[in-house]
């Protein structure tokens, strides 16, 4: 709805003073859409270069590969000139939550990956170290030692388009801007869909004076990449300056926009002022070279001021082959056909921007040449060596490989126990505590890829040996998890502050696995842990900053102990599990009914009798006690006010444990009876 975003963009700055040239970003967002919609679905995002090794971002080789949380890897180029905020694939922030620059989060070479590159592409990996020096000189403004560098690189290998895009950094450093435009549209020429040469150039025609020219192409690259972050900040200060009162106020009052090149078919947006603004357009069919100029128009979209910057006479536009035979208006809301034409001619090459908003790049002699086959396209098999993708942890193949931010990859399981000791990289020791507060463990997709498409057969045993101990971890009558700690009861909450290495390892494989179960039982001086326990029921994990956990459980069912051992540090057993025996002679049924209900009484009268303070403690923890069951042989485990109560009593462990032991609902009630005749007598006294 581009007409009422204007609009109201126009009426907040009428209003007052935008802060800062960001609050226009949801204008930005609507204007690249209604360009991208425009140009039709034809238009695709770059594929990128062919090869195993491309950058996310830029789709070139990933020289000084960098991997990012999400777990997608950028050249660090791209990463280090902050092109982007979000990632080009999966949208997730580039940074780490709070970061707002590179500065703050350094980039870290991912050590496997570019291992990987210096093996496989040697002279890739020298190209980039060229670039990286290139980057330096530039930076420094040394733009006469950064263009001899760059045209000795070029004379050595004139089909590095990268080589291209420093040497007209280099001339716009010199303010050579003809020279630079000529080199960015070689590149389009040879790379359509690379968004950043788009912006490049851009930037050219900016510091050139030709505004309007510049939108288009800032526009064009966002078109292909709605996130880089550049582009998108020029596209905002042009507006914010564009819309800003004062200068629109003015703008208004020229007589430039009355003029017969300009078509008045105003939106319908509710007020005078917009109207009159959305009248405008991009001076369509005025030539750079001709006689009819149009005066400066303070902080607008015209070109008058543009054209006189680099046509001082009416030769040089044919000289120099920077005709404009017209401009596509930006802001109009009307159909294709008032889409108009506009060329930029050189020596070299043509581009045209067609009615259906599609650049099109011919140079003489040749055809359009949209994919660029690179040097690092395929990999000798002698080189695919499997120990180049082994954690150094378990001395394996990667399974799950999750890369730090220090740039060390391990096996995800694997750097999940490291952690759970120490909050530092097992290799460099930096700390990581950041890294593990934010528990994002992503995948580090490119690795995994590699090792799908080269390694298929030793990843197929290797997925198979991980299922079998997932397996074996699955299991909850043989080799079943135990901690061993605390009384647990059936139905009864258990709320556990796990902080243990071995219980942290016990606890994601629980999760992990599915089961979300394991064992609880009270210590025991002789065999390590009791005869008797109860499985608890995982219900929800809260992972505080440090790695530790609060685990809400839930009791499940009992479980005599039939063999004990241990696994990674905490214990494990083959366990049978125990039910209620139930009573079938109907006599019989009816006194443990009138036993059930006696007991359910006196254990409400206890409850009541008990000081508030003690009963709030009781409720918070525990929570009320279930009611009474009409029913009392249902459950397996009998009653459940029955484990509430021996949850709350303040007995011996030792004592507890035999009443949970007990398969006979009659013999655990006359053990409660006698435990709440013996605390009443207290309570009399």
């Amino acid at each position: 709805r581009l007409k009422e975003a204007v609009g109201a963009s126009l009426a907040s700055l009428c209003l007052g003073p935008l802060g800062g040239a960001q609050r226009l970003g949801t204008l930005v967002d609507c204007l690249v859409l209604n360009y991208r919609l425009r140009q039709g679905p034809g238009r695709g995002r770059e594929r990128g270069a062919e090869g195993p090794l491309r950058c996310c971002g830029c789709g070139r080789f990933l020289g000084e590969p960098v991997t990012v949380p999400c777990g997608h890897t950028y050249c660090r180029r791209c990463l280090r000139r902050e092109l982007r905020t979000r990632c080009r694939r999966c949208r997730d922030w580039l940074l780490p939550a709070g970061g707002t620059s590179t500065a703050a989060a350094p980039l870290r070479t991912s050590v496997v990956l570019n291992r990987l590159a210096e093996k496989w592409f040697p002279g890739e990996c020298e190209r980039a170290r060229a670039g990286t020096r290139l980057e330096e000189l530039l930076a420094q403004g040394r733009f006469r030692e950064a263009l001899g560098a760059v045209n000795q690189a070029l004379r050595a290998d004139s089909s590095d388009l990268m080589l291209r895009i420093y040497r007209a950094e280099s001339y716009v450093g010199l303010q050579e801007y003809k020279t630079a435009i000529e080199d960015l549209n070689f590149v389009i020429s040879k790379m359509p869909n690379w968004p950043e040469v788009y912006f490049q150039k851009g930037k050219v025609l900016q510091d050139s004076g030709f505004v309007g020219d510049a939108l288009q192409l800032f526009l064009q690259c966002l078109a292909l990449d709605e996130d880089f972050l550049p582009a998108k900040l020029e596209v905002e200060r042009i507006l914010c300056d564009v819309l800003s009162p004062e200068k629109l106020g003015e703008s208004l009052k020229e007589s430039a926009w009355n003029s017969p090149h300009v078509r008045n078919k105003p939106f319908m947006l509710g007020s005078e002022v917009t109207a009159s603004y959305c009248n405008l357009r991009l001076c369509p069919q005025q030539s750079l070279g001709g006689s009819d100029v149009l005066e400066p128009v303070s902080g607008g979209l015209n070109r008058a001021q543009s054209a006189h910057a680099l046509n001082s006479t009416k030769d040089l536009a044919k000289e120099d082959g920077l005709k404009r035979v017209s401009s596509e208006p930006l802001l109009s809301g009307q159909g294709k056909g008032a889409l108009l034409k506009r060329k930029l001619s050189f020596s070299e090459q043509d581009t045209v921007v067609c009615e259906d908003g599609r650049n099109k790049h011919k140079k003489q002699g040749e055809s359009t040449k949209r994919d660029v086959t690179l040097a690092f396209g395929t990999i000798p098999g002698d080189l695919i060596d499997a120990s180049d993708f082994e954690c150094s942890l378990c001395m394996r193949l990667f399974f799950e490989p999750v890369t730090t931010p220090c740039g060390h990859t391990f096996c995800k399981g694997c750097l999940e126990r490291c952690l759970d000791h120490a909050p530092q990289c097992p290799l460099c020791k930096e700390s990581l505590k950041e890294y593990l507060a934010s528990r994002k463990y992503s995948i580090t997709e490119l690795l995994e890829e590699l090792i799908m498409k080269y390694l298929s057969d030793e990843l197929f045993e290797r997925k198979r040996i991980h299922a079998e101990e997932t397996a074996e971890h699955s299991n909850l009558t043989k080799n079943v998890p135990m901690f061993v700690c605390t009384m647990a009861y059936p139905t009864v909450p258990c709320p556990l502050h796990v902080f243990e290495p071995r219980y942290r390892l016990m606890i994601r494989r629980s999760m992990e696995t599915g089961t979300k179960q394991f064992g609880m039982c009270i210590s025991d001086s002789q065999n390590g842990f009791a005869d008797y326990g109860c499985m608890l029921q995982i219900r929800n994990v809260h992972f505080l900053p440090d790695g530790r956990s609060v685990v809400d459980t839930i009791g499940g069912k009992r479980f005599r102990v039939l063999r004990r051992g241990m696994k990674d540090g905490y214990c494990t057993a083959d366990i049978e599990y125990l039910e209620d025996v139930k009573v079938a002679d109907e006599e019989e049924l009816k006194k443990l009914r009138e036993l059930h209900n006696f007991v359910y009484n006196q254990a409400c009268s206890w409850f009541q009798n008990l000081r508030n303070k003690f009963r709030s403690q009781i409720l918070q923890h525990f929570g009320p006690m279930p009611d009474r069951e009409e029913n009392i042989q249902a459950m397996p485990n009998g009653p459940a006010w029955c484990w509430w109560l021996l949850a709350v009593l303040p007995v011996d462990p030792r004592y507890q444990l035999s009443v949970l032991s007990m398969m006979s609902l009659k013999d655990r009630l006359i053990k409660i009876q006698h435990i709440l005749t013996y605390f009443s007598r207290d309570q009399s006294k």
